[in-house]
């Protein structure tokens, strides 16, 4: 065994033991209250051993402040249990002062361990990094390939120690890794491993050479992100890390909060904003349809009594616009009648929860139903085998980037592509791998445009991008881009290997005074028509 591997091995040894000494302080502490609560002669004894233990350990494992603490606490009780009776009921106040201030103490280092470690995983994370760690050479070299076209950044690995290794210095977004080993080792049971990967936040896919309900029991126990059966389905695992890439970098979702008391509705929006979850506060409740089509919300955080206009009367007004049917409604209020809260529900409103709300509760109360939410909006506007946006709903897109431009003054842009020759690779290669073209591509968009555009499935082999704010000149670079990137994509296997290009157009609202998106999405179809015409593999 190498210097390097067993000074890793210690140092991951040591943080578990750290993190499990750390975990017993609160019950130990707790232990010693407890005792405080009959002050025998015996009782005092197991104060002065627990005390003595802790005293020694804290030192160890890096709480040198609570050592002290802790000594000053066994030297105390010592005291105490030798005096008289009448004595030691005077001393015991100022011994059960000391020993609650120990356990206050407790709980201060361990939340600034957890902050110590937030802040130390954030260092070493490494952002769209990718490491396989696979006992394939040929798979490792494949997918290395194919992720590094999509931008991401690879490192190989062979065994699990190499790997637990490189996790001393740095970590990866997402591990995608065998579960068995050549050796027969499982990944399953190197804990050390998996204890890192979570602390260090990384996200965890594997790949099984055998599909088995315990080995899935077992991949969701240890919080793995996706599971994959050999042969491996590499276009689906590759989509599958961009979107948790892309899910990892994006804030928790947008929420519009209504409430008369402005200062509340600030205090609650900082909260949100803190919990990485995008807010907008509406003060003037006669713009709130207009404000809630402009800021496009995925929950609406409103107080149910207020001066001009009930929460109910404005959760009425709000499910007559089509557009806005699906967006969930919550009611935040003092009202403490459930008959009233259930009255005031049945204008629209999805549920209900009573002030005061603790912060905490309030971020988990809202992240809860937004995570629905969004799981539901996914499933009902977004395309199964791309999951792109689907061709209503990226056409109500262009539809409110439009109005939006038209409103502020800036301007949009929408690109329509379309795979070259897609219907020879059906035919030459069959549909199953057509669809590997089409989830690639789809891949590939999602993954450099920005966070505020969209891309959609606007039909068969044909996509739409909606670019907000997003000039002619840069429309055109960006789509010429993403080009380049899927030139470089190998589909088929051994000596079916072949490449796509695709064709595409690009229209701006600086190009002409359209009146409707509508217009805008036929001058850049058009354009794309020209480009397949003239050449095909072009941005026009």
């Amino acid at each position: 065994m190498s210097n390097a591997k067993s000074r890793a091995d210690l140092s991951a040894a040591f943080a578990t033991l750290r993190r499990r000494f750390e975990a017993s302080l609160p019950e130990r502490s707790a232990k010693m209250l407890a005792l405080m609560e009959q002050p025998s002669h015996s009782n005092l004894s197991d104060v002065v051993a627990e005390a003595h233990k802790l005293a020694g350990a804290c030192g160890t494992f890096g709480q040198s402040v609570l050592g002290s603490h802790a000594r000053q606490i066994e030297q105390l009780a010592i005291e105490v249990d030798s005096k008289d009776d009448d004595e030691r009921l005077q001393a015991l106040p100022s011994l059960r002062q000391v020993v609650l201030e120990f356990d206050i103490a407790v709980q201060t280092a361990l939340q600034q361990v957890s902050v110590e470690e937030a802040e130390n995983a954030e260092k070493l994370h490494q952002p769209d990094t990718v490491w396989l760690l696979l006992t394939s050479a040929t798979l490792a070299e494949e997918l290395t390939r194919q992720l590094q076209a999509f931008g991401h950044k690879v490192e190989c690995f062979n065994d699990f120690n190499s790997c637990l290794t490189r996790l001393q210095s740095t970590a990866p977004a997402v591990l995608f890794s065998v579960i068995h080993a050549k050796n027969g080792d499982s990944l399953f049971k190197q804990t050390l491993l998996l204890k890192q990967l979570k602390q260090l936040r990384s996200r965890l896919l594997v790949l099984s050479d055998r599909d088995e309900f315990t080995l899935r029991i077992n991949a969701v126990q240890h919080r793995a992100d996706a599971f994959f059966v050999s042969p491996l389905d590499i276009p689906n695992m590759i989509a599958t890390i961009s979107e948790l890439l892309e899910h990892g970098n994006k804030q928790s979702g947008r929420v519009v909060i209504v409430d008369d008391d402005q200062l509340l509705a600030q205090h609650y929006a900082l909260v949100l904003n803190s919990a990485g979850i995008e807010t907008h506060i509406i003060a003037n409740t006669r713009q709130i349809i207009a404000e809630l089509l402009v800021f496009q919300p995925d929950l609406l955080l409103m107080d149910m009594y207020m001066p001009e206009y009930s929460g109910a009367e404005l959760a009425g007004v709000i499910r007559q616009y089509p557009s806005l049917k699906r967006l969930p409604i919550v009611f935040l209020s003092s009202e403490i009648n459930k008959t009233l809260q259930l009255s005031a529900m049945a204008y629209g409103a999805d549920d209900f929860l009573t002030k005061p709300i603790d912060d905490a509760q309030l971020v988990q109360a809202i992240k809860t139903r937004l995570q629905r939410s969004l799981q539901l909006k996914s499933l009902i506007e977004k395309d199964s085998l791309t999951a792109l946006i689907k061709h209503s709903a990226i056409k109500q897109v262009a539809e409110l980037e439009f109005e939006r431009s038209q409103r502020y003054g800036k301007p949009c842009s929408v690109v329509m592509l379309d795979i070259d020759h897609f219907k020879a690779v059906n035919d030459n290669y069959g549909h199953a791998t057509g669809d590997l073209v089409i989830t690639a591509l789809a891949t590939l968009l999602r993954k450099r445009i920005r966070k505020t555009d969209k891309a959609g499935r606007y039909g068969g082999e044909e996509f739409m991008l909606v670019l907000p704010n997003c000039p002619r000149p840069e429309a055109v670079v960006l789509t010429q881009q993403i080009l380049d990137a899927f030139r470089l994509l190998n589909f088929g296997d051994g000596a079916g290997h072949f490449k796509c290009t695709f064709s595409a157009g690009v229209a701006s609202s600086e190009d002409a005074q359209y009146s409707a998106a509508e217009q805008m999405i036929e001058a850049a179809d058009k354009a794309m028509y020209r480009a397949k015409r003239t050449g095909r593999n072009q941005v026009l």
